[in-house]
């Protein structure tokens, strides 16, 4: 599986600390996957949405034999899909291989804002913008992947695009995140497979709290999910499709999968489903006082907090040529 770099893989510490390098930058997140030998980058459209057609070209340039995917979301698309057609345009101009997009601001599996029925209407008013936008991905041949990104369980995505109807609208499966909301990474790949766009490769530490777990950011290979195991489902049933090192969010997630109504806004599933999912949860879990607070948390130096996600990259980076 070929495998590259997205630039939610790091924060802004590194502009702030003056490196020589910014990974939040297109230009130095391709200095840094090249100089790792990886495939691809993956940042925000918006970086590249006002370049000329020329600085486009210098860019890809720059890229090598590299390929680009690029990202977009934050928004309600009921309310404006503006934000992926222009993502859409650029990766048309740019040459991308796909676009990924997030679909609401929910985290951790906490829907419970909405409720249950706010959170299928939430769902359905979707349907209809993604209808309307979707012809222009059809037209330019770029995949569009929902990235699950800690709100939207699998059964949930391939309902939504079972309705929207496009064979170019799929999904971005952030590996880890499938935990989020009670389901275990393989039987989330197995389900989504079939439409699956892009991969997202991101792990986790577990430490548990009376009411779930905290999820915190760690390197590839040290965390919660079985490598070797999903890289080879992602082989057998979706070879073509490539995936990025994502690390993920510099802020411990804490997924409340123990209260009782946190299950309310979900449709009812398996219990298996739920019972693997906290079996791999309590067999991951760290020792109860261990910290799960990252040095951005702790409000440490720019020079710390880079040097803390530059090692998990680089240790990544090892276990993936190594491992996988």
């Amino acid at each position: 599986m070929k495998i590259g770099l997205c630039a939610w893989s790091f924060t802004g510490s590194h502009r702030e600390a003056g490196r020589a390098i910014d990974p939040h930058s297109p230009e130095g997140l391709t200095q840094l996957a090249h100089e790792n030998s990886l495939g691809s980058v993956e940042f925000a459209a918006q970086s590249l949405q006002e370049r000329s057609d020329e600085a486009l070209a210098s860019f890809r340039e720059e890229l090598g034999d590299m390929d680009l995917f690029l990202d977009t979301g934050g928004a309600n698309y009921a309310e404006d899909i503006s934000p992926l057609r222009d993502a859409i345009e650029t990766a048309h101009r740019a040459g991308a291989l796909a676009v990924r997009t997030t679909i609401s601001h929910m985290l951790e599996g906490d829907r419970r804002a909405l409720g249950a029925q706010g959170m299928q209407d939430y769902l359905n008013a979707l349907v209809q913008p993604f209808k309307e936008i979707m012809p222009l991905a059809e037209e330019y041949g770029i995949p569009v992947g929902i990235e699950n990104h800690q709100d939207v369980c699998s059964w949930e995505l391939l309902d939504l695009c079972e309705h929207v109807g496009s064979p170019q609208l799929g999904v971005t499966m952030d590996v880890a995140n499938a935990l989020a909301v009670g389901e275990t990474p393989a039987a989330f790949a197995e389900r989504v497979m079939p439409i699956l766009k892009h991969v997202h490769f991101k792990d986790y530490t577990i430490h548990p709290t009376p009411s779930g777990y905290r999820f915190k950011r760690c390197a590839l290979g040290t965390g919660v999910v079985d490598w070797p195991q999903m890289v080879a489902l992602f082989d057998a049933g979706a070879p073509g499709v490539q995936g990025c090192i994502e690390l993920g969010a510099s802020q411990a997630r804490h997924v409340r999968i123990l209260e009782n109504d946190y299950w309310s806004t979900y449709a009812p599933r398996p219990q298996e489903e739920v019972l693997n999912a906290l079996r791999t949860l309590h067999g991951a879990a760290r020792p109860a006082g261990e910290d799960w607070r990252t040095p951005h948390e702790h409000e440490e130096s720019a020079d710390a907090r880079s040097d803390y996600e530059l090692d998990q990259f680089t240790r990544s980076v090892s276990f993936i040529k190594e491992t996988l």
